[in-house]
Formats: structure tokens, C-alpha cells, sequence
């Protein structure tokens, strides 16, 4: 018996001599998963791509991002703000247009006609609504991390279009409530896909056309079935990269101020290349064989014509906080335009 508990005393021992030899026990990496809907070399992916580097690179590698580009992890636009908040996924690329059910406000600065095309202008406007879109956002247990406005949406077709009349009757790709109804109300016929869908469908002549911009067309390879765009220059997507709200308050403190630290940076990262990018990759379109036509004064007129109709139905469902939002932004617009286009 003597002997027994002398063995355990030395086994006891000899254990605690050898963990005081290792050191200190390592915290235990922290993992999450980012999912980006599109491919390395749009903007966006890689705003994301730079984020998840600087997170584990800032952290020490106590925190790691994957980034699962192309929807690799299944899930599919209008399911992200669900998926993140739910925790299955901790944070996400994020379009405003995917959550126009239920969270109208995440697609208030894609109203078509709204914002003119000047950075400066959709940076003021995009942190002026930021705060409202946060606060509708933790309902869903989700932090919008990053947001910016990225380029001017256009009409890409298999066929050619030389004006507005021959959108009648096409079958045009759209995305969330505001690009439907602008849709229909330039004569054209909506139709809903998932953005993975809009290949094939062009491919099989489900769809006649669809809207989205020159550098998306061209990583997501849509030149290859869509060889025509009609340059419209509207609107422009709401681009968030959103977080699990839970997942980031169980991060430690330090690790949590990184990534919050690195909120305006990754938004930067988008900002920073939404002009260069029109140019090019309507180049490497141009290269790939696709033909441009710009839409007349006559034209652009009667699509903004129609345009405030949209903004209405909108708002009848969006809420008064909305319609305050929009008034602030008519107001910014109005502004920027007294001080001779100048902020």
C-alpha cells in the first residue's frame, strides 16, 4: 500500500514538473467563418479578404477568418442576415437588397436616381444612414461591421438594347424590391434569381438580361453569356460585411477591439477602388468582346422620371424613420448641388 502512494505522489510530481517545463497553456485560437458571395478580384471579397489577414495578423493569430468565396458555404443571399444572426455563420458579405422583407432600410441608398455618382457624396450619405441601419440590425443579433455604396448598376444582355423601348417585355434579372419595381416601371419584366442562378438562366435564355455591375459581370464570367450592356449608371448596391453579434462579444477584449478597430479601415478598402474599377473592368469587358451603349439624355430622363414613383411604394413599407432618412438625403443631395456639386 506504502508503495502505491509513493508511484502516485511521483506520477503526480513528475506531471506538474512537466507542465511548469511548457509554460503557460495557450488560449485556444479562436475560429470564425466569413462567407462571401462573390469571387477574389471584386471588391468587395477582397475588402474581406484583407480583413480576415489583418484580424489574425493584429490578434497574434488568436483569431481566425476564413473566407468562403463564391456562396462556397451554401448560403444563399436573402438567407445571410438569418444565418449570421442565428450563429451559423459569424460574419458575412451582405447586400442591402437581400433583407428588403424584412429590414427595408438595409437598401435605402439603392434607390435608382436617388444619389448622384460622386464618392465623397455617397461617403456622407452612407455614414449618415449607417447608425439607423445599425440599431434595425441588432434585432437580428447582427453588427454591420463595414458598409460602402459600390458602383452604378447597368443592363447586361444577350441581345443588344439601343434604348429604352426595347426593354419592353424583357425578362430582366433584379434584385430585392426597389430594382423590381424600377423594373417594371421602365417596362421591362422582373424576374427573381439567386445571384449563382443568373449564369445558367442567361446561358439557357430564361432571362433575357439582368442588372448588376462592369467588375461583377466580369469575375462571376457573365461576359461569357451576356455579351451586350446597356450603360444606365443607377443606383448603386448597399455592400455590407455583417457580424454575429454574440460571436463578437465572446472574442477577448483585445481581440474584439481589432476587429472592431478595423471597421472603417475594410469599409475604406471598398471605397478606395469603386472608380478605378468602373474603368477597369468595362476595359476588360470591352476585351472579352462585349459591346457598350450609353443610354440618351432621353432616356436617362424618362428612367429618373420614373424613378420617385419607385421611392414611393418603398416607402410605404419602409417607415417613418425611413422617409425621415430619405428626406435627409434629398436634402444632402440638394446641398451638394448649390455648393456647385461640392460637399
Amino acid at each position: 500500500m506504502q508503495n502505491r502512494r509513493m508511484v502516485a505522489l511521483l506520477v503526480i510530481a513528475l506531471t506538474l514538473a512537466a507542465l511548469a517545463l511548457a509554460g503557460p497553456v495557450q488560449a485556444q485560437q479562436v475560429t470564425w467563418k466569413l462567407q462571401s458571395l462573390l469571387n477574389p478580384g471584386y471588391m468587395g471579397t477582397d475588402a474581406e479578404i484583407w480583413f480576415a489577414q489583418e484580424v489574425e495578423k493584429r490578434t497574434g493569430g488568436k483569431v481566425k477568418v476564413t473566407v468562403y468565396p463564391g456562396a462556397a458555404l451554401g448560403f444563399a443571399g436573402p438567407r445571410i442576415l438569418t444565418a449570421v444572426g442565428q450563429g451559423l455563420l459569424e460574419s458575412s458579405q451582405m447586400w442591402g437588397a437581400h433583407v428588403s422583407g424584412d429590414l427595408r432600410l438595409a437598401e435605402i441608398i439603392e434607390l435608382p436616381g436617388l444619389i448622384p455618382y460622386d464618392i465623397p457624396l455617397r461617403k456622407k450619405i452612407v455614414q449618415m444612414v449607417l447608425p439607423a441601419q445599425e440599431k434595425a440590425m441588432e434585432g437580428f443579433g447582427v453588427l454591420p461591421l463595414a458598409s460602402g455604396q459600390v458602383e452604378p448598376r447597368n443592363i447586361y444582355s444577350r441581345k443588344p438594347i439601343r434604348s429604352i423601348a426595347d426593354l419592353k417585355g424583357l425578362k430582366l434579372r433584379a434584385q430585392g424590391v426597389v430594382e423590381t419595381e424600377f423594373t417594371k416601371a421602365i417596362g421591362a419584366t422582373p424576374v427573381t434569381l439567386s445571384w449563382e442562378e443568373v449564369y445558367p438562366a442567361m446561358q439557357q435564355g430564361v432571362i433575357d438580361a439582368y442588372w448588376v455591375t462592369h467588375s461583377a459581370t466580369f469575375n462571376a464570367k457573365l461576359h461569357e453569356v451576356a455579351k451586350y450592356c446597356y450603360e444606365v449608371g443607377l443606383g448603386g448596391a448597399n455592400w455590407f460585411v455583417i457580424v454575429n453579434k454574440a460571436a463578437l462579444d465572446k472574442l477577448p477584449p483585445d481581440a474584439k477591439k481589432v476587429v472592431l478597430d478595423l471597421r472603417q479601415p475594410v469599409s475604406d478598402r471598398l471605397w478606395d477602388r469603386v472608380d478605378g474599377d468602373i474603368r477597369e473592368f468595362k476595359k476588360r469587358l470591352q476585351e472579352k468582346g462585349m459591346t457598350f451603349t450609353q443610354a440618351s439624355p432621353e432616356d436617362m430622363k424618362a428612367m429618373l422620371d420614373a424613378a420617385p414613383k419607385v421611392w414611393d411604394i418603398w416607402l410605404q413599407k419602409a417607415g417613418p424613420e425611413a422617409k425621415d432618412l430619405v428626406g435627409k438625403i434629398k436634402a444632402t443631395v440638394a446641398d451638394w448641388e448649390k455648393k456647385g456639386r461640392k460637399l
